[in-house]
């Protein structure tokens, strides 16, 4: 349809509104939610850092043989729950046990022998003080008679020579002489036996103190038996380590991640025979670059999102590293080239994983977001 003004045909379509292109709609739109976002992420990361390189951390236990055998038992498998004290595996100790009993009887036998020389040591001062007290009453009744001989040869001694004297003058007779020559020589002979007996008597005294001395001989050989029981008993303690060590334990609890030796199977000592790791003895180590480092203190609040499940949990910041990770690198750059490249270094950080957190296994990965509030 056409209107007409100053006798000019105008069409009604030039007069209308102009159309909006797509185009424009989906570039204004996209361009709204860039600044949304954009002003999100500035919002979101302010008073924050942020990382994904972080991964759950524990102190992983090697259960090791501390003796050489061969595996008899392996009650466990990955994956199992154990206890502290409870047996991950135990090897043949049958040898073991044999040499303990071996050493047992010879401390038997040892014992009984120190027992017979206490016995052999008391019996011999016994013995010996009962000698050397009879020597010496003899010795003395011995120096009495002696005494008494003595005496009665001079008494006789005398005699003679009266008798002698008158003999010369004739006035007895030649019998009695005679008799009297016969009684000297019974005195003589009387003090001669009562001097042996006297010597006697000494060295009975001496073989009784040479059986008293004995006795200290003995003693002295039940004190090196004893030495040698006491050598023995500590033997006997170490074989008794050993053998109990023949039943390999768990020295924490946990969980058993890994079996490294079959049923069977002859190990030496240090061998390897499981891994584990107490689930309550864990936490997170981030790598934070140096740049951000200066943001970071000890007891800050820090939002954990594990890879292995969904939420987020609490958690805090418990160390901070005084070391690079490059410094622990097991080849380090030593730039022989000369060109250099300036990177930016990671700082370990240790975080403590609240009791919220789930799906926490050695290894798994995480994202943290730590906060620089102060």
């Amino acid at each position: 349809m056409l209107q007409t003004t100053d006798n000019k045909t105008i069409p009604k379509a030039s007069r209308a509104a102009p159309r909006v292109r797509p185009l424009h709609v989906v570039l204004a739109v996209g361009g709204l939610a860039l600044l949304a976002g954009g002003g999100w992420w500035v919002v979101d990361h302010m008073g924050v850092i942020t990382t994904s390189d972080a991964r759950v951390r524990a102190r992983m236990v090697t259960v090791s043989s501390e003796v050489t055998g061969r595996i008899v038992e392996l009650p466990v498998a990955a994956g199992d729950t154990v206890k502290a004290g409870d047996v991950i595996a135990r090897l043949d100790d049958r040898e073991a046990r044999l040499a303990l009993d071996a050493m047992s009887l010879d401390l038997q036998a040892l014992e009984a022998q120190i027992a017979r020389e206490k016995m052999r040591a008391q019996l011999a001062t016994a013995r010996g003080g009962s000698r050397i007290d009879s020597s010496r009453s003899g010795l003395a009744a011995s120096e009495a008679e002696a005494a008494t001989a003595r005496a009665r040869l001079q008494a006789v001694e005398a005699d003679f020579a009266r008798t002698v004297t008158l003999k010369s003058s004739g006035l007895v007779t030649q019998a009695t002489m005679d008799r009297a020559t016969a009684s000297l020589e019974t005195a003589r002979q009387a003090v001669v036996s009562a001097e042996a007996a006297i010597e006697r008597s000494r060295a009975g005294i001496g073989e009784a103190e040479a059986e008293a001395g004995e006795a200290h001989v003995i003693a002295g050989n039940v004190d090196a038996l004893v030495i040698e029981a006491s050598a023995l008993r500590q033997r006997i303690a170490a074989q008794t380590l050993t053998l109990e060590r023949h039943d390999i334990v768990s020295p924490v609890s946990g969980v058993v991640d890994e079996v490294f030796a079959d049923r069977g199977e002859h190990v030496a000592t240090g061998a390897r025979i499981a891994l584990a790791h107490a689930p309550d003895d864990v936490w997170i180590e981030a790598n934070i670059k140096e740049t951000d480092l200066a943001d970071v203190r000890i007891g800050a609040i820090v939002e954990i999102r594990m890879d292995a499940a969904s939420g987020a949990c609490p958690g805090r910041v418990e160390r901070i590293g005084d070391a690079a990770t490059s410094e622990f690198a097991l080849i380090p750059n030593a730039n022989p080239t000369g060109v250099f490249t300036k990177i930016t270094q990671r700082v370990p950080v240790r975080v403590a994983i609240g009791a919220a957190c789930t799906q926490v296994r050695p290894g798994a990965m995480a994202t943290l977001r730590i906060s620089t509030a102060r």
